[in-house]
């Protein structure tokens, strides 16, 4: 969180509002400050944080991915999602979800951050087969990564643990969620 504002204030009145570039720059540095103050517990923070990166994606209007920031609109609302979950506000989360529509144009990995998120909450809310669904596409997109990321395996697990579905228990296996 100092980093963020440390930053922020050390840059040039107006400079972030002077390129797209600027923009995503400092955005994107909110963003990371937002995650942080979340992991801090730190509400208050986290929400103004994810306001400035907003202010900055509003005035972008479009994702972009300048300096391989994949900043934009689409990128505040993945965040919005993983500050749901981190403060364990499940409803916000669910609310959230169908919002976060990650496009080609965003990084293979984001995308399938992004599902993975989205079906995070769909999974916490009890809606077992839209969080199946999503966590399958999130593997679709990126399966090296999933493999490897434990939220996807402890998901898997307890959908599999609640599911009969026959793709649920082929994703735990092909996750490696399933001993």
């Amino acid at each position: 969180m100092s980093v963020t504002r440390d930053a922020a204030g050390g840059l040039p009145n107006g400079w972030w509002e002077s390129s797209p570039t600027a923009l995503s720059l400092y955005g994107t540095l909110f963003l990371n400050g937002a995650v942080a103050a979340a992991r801090l517990r730190d509400r208050h923070t986290a929400d103004n944080m994810i306001g400035e990166a907003q202010q900055a994606a509003d005035r972008l209007r479009a994702d972009a991915n300048e300096m391989w920031t994949s900043f934009g609109p689409t990128n505040v609302e993945i965040h919005r999602l993983a500050l749901a979950l981190e403060f364990e506000d499940i409803q916000l989360a669910v609310d959230i979800a169908p919002r976060v529509r990650p496009g080609r144009n965003l990084p293979v990995e984001r995308r399938a951050r992004a599902r993975l998120d989205v079906a995070r909450a769909y999974g916490e809310a009890g809606r077992t087969d839209d969080a199946a669904d999503h966590l399958k596409r999130a593997f679709k997109t990126a399966p090296e990564q999933m493999r490897a990321h434990e939220f996807a395996r402890d998901l898997a697990r307890r959908l599999h643990e609640r599911s009969r579905r026959r793709d649920v228990r082929e994703l735990a296996l092909s996750l490696g969620a399933l001993g």
